[in-house]
């Protein structure tokens, strides 16, 4: 069977599944993809893939649903930590190896992360589908109203949780722009912003905009 690395975009790999796999089969079928492609890293780069994953990816494979997909998405998550720890070691001594299809320099690493948000959180998504779209047209509706009417929400926490994701949107194309390397703690944060779905998740981004702001502000007065 064909695994993502087949398909140019993101998009053709997800018809793919759909048209192929029977429904059931879908989110594992999709995990899984996720690690192949993990694992191309390793050989693009002549490293071993470590053992242990071996071992851990035949032994969810054989599990039963839910859990199985569940815990492939947890060890997919082990395996990422690991690539992002070497891209920022990578980034950081400047020696790329050659052509390498994974991103090594900053704006590459702000790239990826971009592409995680608008696959992973609905809210950047909407963000970026609203600022590609729909902004700037005649008529266009404000952010928020965009959101209550699109999203169906009505509670502040929801509303402004999306007009945080608007701000993350603008912060991380400043830096990418600009090519100034995000600190890898921030990376971490913002990858998994989409699990945090408690009282804490407002609070945290909040904090995490604004220290991503004073980042950039040597720049403006510079």
């Amino acid at each position: 069977m064909k695994t993502r690395n087949d398909f140019r975009t993101q998009e053709e790999w997800l018809a793919f599944v759909h048209e192929t796999v029977a429904a059931e089969d879908i989110p594992f079928t999709l995990a899984i993809g996720l690690t192949r492609m993990y694992q191309q890293f390793y050989e693009v780069r002549s490293q071993p893939f470590p053992e242990r994953l071996f071992s851990e990816i035949e032994r969810i494979s054989a599990m039963a649903e839910p859990g199985r997909t569940q815990e492939l998405e947890a060890l997919n998550n082990t395996i990422m930590g690991d690539i992002i720890q070497f891209l920022f070691t990578a980034s950081s001594g400047r020696s790329t190896g050659g052509d390498c299809p994974y991103p090594v320099t900053p704006r590459e690493i702000i790239e990826q992360l971009l592409e995680h948000l608008r696959t992973k959180n609905p809210y950047f998504a909407l963000w970026t589908h609203y600022k590609d779209n729909v902004s700037g047209r005649e008529s266009a509706p404000e952010w928020r109203e965009y959101v209550i009417r699109t999203m169906g929400v009505g509670e502040d926490r929801e509303i402004e949780f999306a007009h945080l994701m608007s701000e993350l949107g603008r912060c991380l194309d400043l830096y990418r722009q600009r090519e100034m390397p995000l600190p890898k703690h921030f990376y971490f944060q913002i990858w998994f912003l989409y699990r945090t779905n408690g009282p804490e998740r407002n609070a945290m981004t909040r904090a995490l905009v604004q220290e991503l702001v004073e980042g950039l502000e040597p720049c403006a007065s510079a």
